[in-house]
Order: structure tokens, then C-alpha cells, then sequence
């Protein structure tokens, strides 16, 4: 961790990433792939990133501290308070740098971080950059109020980047934001992810799966969006002998916790279904995908997943729901993209993938998702830190500005011509 006085006094960093509590890997990644690129940057960090930047040679100040959920509420609520004041104190101290934010607005406090935090990256900072991980977010998208709040957020930034083109087209036609601020660029391949020698045999025995047993993977946090529930249908139908379901990860809702309890004790196939039923650190990741044959992504709906960049990584395949955006990148060879989003759908597309082994051999899936290693993805992004664009005004654009219909690489083309949406 730097000290902030040496980041501010001696003029460090005018690149300023604000992850804003964001998914750690993310963070950690998009830091190490922009500095790959030569691009300097300073992190604002956490308790959690702060010795991963260290150790790989990223300036990073650590302004969050500890992020941990046990934590009581008067504690989180006094750090986020700290947070406020020493981030707005260091935007101060280097006003006129770039300042990226990476991280997402929290609903609970959206007004003040959507609307007042917001504006002050927008005034303070020479070129305010703003990653849209959701259009909206989730279980919000009917809401009136919070589709209020965020046009108003995304009149702030000079440049948006987006992940996929759906959000993109989302952002044109129903936040009228113009189509030269916003920027289309992937997520980077999950590298934070250790990979060592441990055999698919040594993870299965870890795990109690048998050597010949055909494994397949759910993975990560349990909402209700996220479709466990159809896929312990979908897994119900399948009459494969041998096939094991892995359901690995933490529950973030009580109510839905109880209801995959009681479908699982209802299921047919109950005996072939292993819970692993808490957080997977980093360390633990690479025994569940090592071990399994398939993940499954079962989402109701989801603008685009994490996870789509993990399984790749592994060699495993992946059976994906269509919704959102998750076609981009699946249809690319990396596995099926279902029918229906309904369990049959769900168990048709897995019985795809186990019939036909050799078309999603593990080679060739790694070998495919090497050009979304996050050195690649922000190769493209480096300009915008480098300072040979010209700084925007300050003044807001105007979300009624016409949009049109141009290509998603318009935004990247012209952005150093433009200033917050307006031609120089």
C-alpha cells in the first residue's frame, strides 16, 4: 500500500482506478492488464486487493479497508463514512487526473453514491470514466425510480465502457446516452484463479466424485435469478447414469436457501446431488472446475456472467440459458447455448454437450480463451489513459443528443476527438 501523500505530492498517478468494492478478480485483473499495457495507474484499494496489487508492482492506495460482510452495521457504516472523506480528499489532491470507476453504485445508497458521488468524479476529474457492469440492477429493472436515478448517472461521465452490445443498445435507446460515449470492450479471462498441478483424478478424490462419474458444475453466488432451481428440474429429467450434480457456493437469499432445500429433498435424484453449501475462496477454486466435466449456467436473466470467463480458463465447456448477452461469447465454441430457458431445455443442452466430447475438447477451449487474457482486452483501452487525448469540457452532455445507429466501435474511434459527447 502507498502512502497517499506520495501519491498526491509527488504527482504518481493521474490514471486513479476507483474500484468501488467491486468483484475482487475483476479489480486485480483490469489493474494487472492495464499496467501489462504500460499504462500507470493508482488503484484506490482494499483489505482484500491491497497485497495483490503490491506484489505485482501496482501502485495502490488502500482508502475501503476491510470489506467483510460479518462486520456490524455501525462498523460499515463508520468505514464507508472514512472511505468518503479520504476518496474525495485524494480526487481533490489530484484534480484534473483520469479517474475511472470500476466498481458499481450500492442500491442501498444510491442517491448519495449514484447521484452526489458521482457528480464529484465528474467535477473534479479531468476525463471521468465509467465501467457499466449492469444496465440496471438486478431486480430493478420494472423500477421507475431507479430508472430515473440512472439516466441521471449516465449523463455524468465523459466515457462509458459496456461489456456487451446489449447494453450498449440499451444504453442508446432507452437512457439516450450518444452512441460516441460509450465504449464496447470484453471482460477479461478470470487469470486470478491459481492453476497447478492437481489432476482431474486428485480433485474428484478431494471431492468424493468417482473417477468414471460425468460431473456437472454450478458455481458461485445462489440467487434466485440464477436459476439453481431449474436446473435441479433439469438435472432431475436426465436419466445419463454416472452424472453428478455440484452445486458449490453461498446463498444470498434465506427464503430461496429453503426452497432448493426442500426441492432437493424431493428430487428423484437427490442421492447424486453434492452441496457444497459456503464461500470458495481463490485457492479452492481450481479443485470444483478441474473436477467437473460442464458448468451450467441455468440464469433467468443476467446481462453477462463472470463465469463465462472461468470455465474457459479450465477447459471445461458450458451449457448457458439465452439471456442477456451470454451468446457473445459462448456461441463461440465454449459450449451450448440452450433451446428453451426451461429445464428441458436446460437438460437437452447437457445431454449436447456430453454426447459430443470431442467437439469441446479442453485444448481447445483454452487455447481459444487465450485472446481474452486481460493484457489483450486493455490494449485497446490503453489511449484512454495516456493523455494524448484532448481533456473534456465539464459541462454535461445532453442525454436528448441523437444517438443513431453506428457501429460499437464508433465510441473507441472518436472519443479522443470529443469532449463528454460534444465535438472539440
Amino acid at each position: 500500500m502507498l502512502d497517499e501523500r506520495a501519491i498526491t505530492r509527488g504527482g504518481i498517478a493521474m490514471n486513479i482506478i476507483v474500484t468501488g468494492g467491486f468483484e475482487a478478480n475483476f479489480s486485480v485483473g483490469f489493474a494487472k492488464g492495464l499496467a501489462a499495457n504500460g499504462v500507470e495507474i493508482c488503484v484506490v484499494s482494499c483489505d482484500e486487493t491491497a497485497p495483490r496489487l503490491t506484489a505485482a508492482g501496482i501502485k495502490n492506495i488502500n482508502l475501503r479497508g476491510s470489506v467483510a460482510e460479518d462486520r456490524p452495521a455501525w462498523r460499515k457504516l463508520a468505514n464507508l463514512a472514512v472511505y468518503y472523506a479520504r476518496l474525495l480528499l485524494l480526487l481533490l489532491r489530484d484534480r484534473g487526473a483520469t479517474v475511472h470507476f470500476t466498481g458499481m453504485f450500492r442500491n442501498e445508497l444510491i442517491i448519495w453514491e449514484g447521484l452526489f458521488l458521482n457528480y464529484f468524479f465528474r467535477l473534479l476529474a479531468g476525463r471521468y470514466i465509467y465501467t457499466v457492469h449492469n444496465v440496471l440492477p438486478h431486480g430493478r429493472g420494472e423500477s421507475g425510480f431507479y430508472r430515473s436515478i440512472y439516466r441521471r448517472i449516465y449523463r455524468m461521465p465523459h466515457l462509458l465502457l459496456t461489456h456487451t452490445r446489449l447494453a450498449r443498445r440499451q444504453l442508446i435507446e432507452e437512457f439516450g446516452v450518444p452512441a460516441d460515449r460509450i465504449q464496447l470492450t470484453s471482460i477479461g479471462l478470470n487469470e486470478e484463479m491459481q492453476i497447478t498441478g492437481l489432476t482431474k483424478g486428485e480433485a474428484r478424490q478431494r471431492l468424493c466424485i468417482g473417477e468414471k462419474d460425468r460431473c456437472v458444475l454450478f458455481f458461485g453466488k445462489i440467487d434466485e435469478y440464477k436459476g439453481l432451481d431449474l436446473l435441479l428440474n433439469a438435472f432431475d429429467m436426465m436419466t445419463a447414469p454416472g452424472t453428478r450434480l455440484l452445486v458449490a457456493g453461498g446463498f444470498r437469499n434465506a427464503a430461496y436457501r429453503c426452497k432448493i432445500a426442500d426441492q432437493i429433498k424431493r428430487m428423484l435424484r437427490k442421492d447424486d446431488v453434492m452441496l457444497q453449501e459456503r464461500y470458495i475462496p481463490n485457492d479452492e477454486v481450481e479443485i470444483f472446475f478441474k473436477a467437473a466435466d460442464v458448468l451450467c449456467l441455468p440464469y433467468r436473466n443476467i446481462y453477462q456472467s463472470g463465469l463465462v470467463f472461468l470455465g474457459p480458463r479450465f477447459g471445461i465447456p458450458m451449457v448457458t440459458t439465452d439471456v442477456g448477452s451470454l451468446r457473445e461469447i459462448v456461441d463461440e465454441g465454449f459450449g451450448v447455448v440452450t433451446r428453451t430457458n426451461d429445464p428441458a431445455g436446460i437438460a437437452e443442452g447437457l445431454a449436447t454437450v456430453s454426447g459430443a466430447p470431442e467437439k469441446f475438447s479442453s485444448a481447445a477451449i483454452i487455447a481459444r480463451a487465450q485472446k481474452y487474457q486481460w493484457r489483450n482486452i486493455c490494449r485497446e483501452l490503453a489511449p484512454l489513459y495516456s493523455g494524448n487525448c484532448a481533456p473534456s469540457d465539464s459541462r454535461i452532455a445532453s442525454p436528448g443528443h441523437d444517438a443513431g445507429t453506428r457501429d460499437p466501435e464508433d465510441g473507441r474511434k472518436e472519443f479522443c476527438a470529443t469532449a463528454g459527447g460534444r465535438r472539440l
